[in-house]
């Protein structure tokens, strides 16, 4: 499955599986976007995997707003790796 991402009422949806073969489409999509705006949300309820590379792009983005200041938020039921590994970042 590859991986989409839409935008719908400022809201990111990341569909599919996000790992080493497609994380430069992920990170090209979000390079310039605390540029744009002062918040990003990203649900991910309908993401079906990631790998340790998909991980790695979302602590960028969450390195980038913490340096930016802007606010970043991910929703959605979705992969406990990314939860738990930003947690560990924020208790580091």
């Amino acid at each position: 499955m590859a991986l989409e991402i839409t935008n719908s009422l400022d809201t990111f949806q990341v569909k599919g599986i996000l790992n080493k073969t497609n994380v430069e489409k992920f990170q090209s999509h979000f390079k310039n976007i605390f540029s744009q705006t002062n918040e990003l949300v990203i649900n991910i309820d309908e993401l079906k995997s990631i790998d340790q590379e998909g991980v790695s792009a979302f602590e960028m983005l969450y390195k980038q707003s913490l340096k930016t200041h802007k606010a970043f938020f991910i929703t959605g039921i979705g992969s406990k790796e990314i939860f738990d590994h930003l947690r560990a970042i924020d208790a580091a």
